[in-house]
């Protein structure tokens, strides 16, 4: 006699929703939002355009690489969180310079990324609990 399987634990939940989106190739895009009139860009995503004001914003797929513009490592975190860990600024080729957390593959010391360093987005668990995910960004070769 064979007993049923368990449903499949539900994935993850996103630490804050709508500011990624996971494309059907499994690769990570983050989500802003694009002026249909002046063609601003902005992240995260809006529904008025902080440029022209209007209310014409559509959802835009960006930011899947970019450059390590600036690094830092942080000795303190939140309650739940584990520190030390490393936050940026990562420059992406759409023009937006993306605040973001740096995978826990990368040692959290200051000196182990050096701005210029080229990244890809990743999706990982954030938090002590693991039981939420955010955006991140992890240094890949040069393509």
């Amino acid at each position: 006699m064979t007993t049923p399987a368990a449903d499949p634990a539900p994935p993850p939940a996103p630490l804050v929703e709508g500011l990624f989106a996971v494309g059907p190739d499994g690769r990570p895009h983050l989500v802003a939002s694009r002026c249909a009139d002046c063609g601003e860009l902005a992240f995260p995503c809006r529904s008025v355009c902080p440029r022209c004001k209007r209310p014409t914003m559509a959802p835009v797929p960006v930011g899947e690489r970019g450059r390590l513009f600036s690094v830092t490592a942080c000795h303190a975190a939140p309650a739940g969180w584990r520190a030390p860990y490393l936050q940026a600024y990562v420059e992406i080729p759409e023009g937006l310079r993306i605040f973001s957390l740096i995978s826990d593959e990368v040692a959290p010391e200051a000196d182990a990324l050096a701005p210029g360093a080229a990244m890809e987005l990743v999706v990982e668990p954030v938090g002590a609990a693991g039981d939420r995910v955010t955006y991140k960004y992890r240094p890949v070769a040069e393509a």
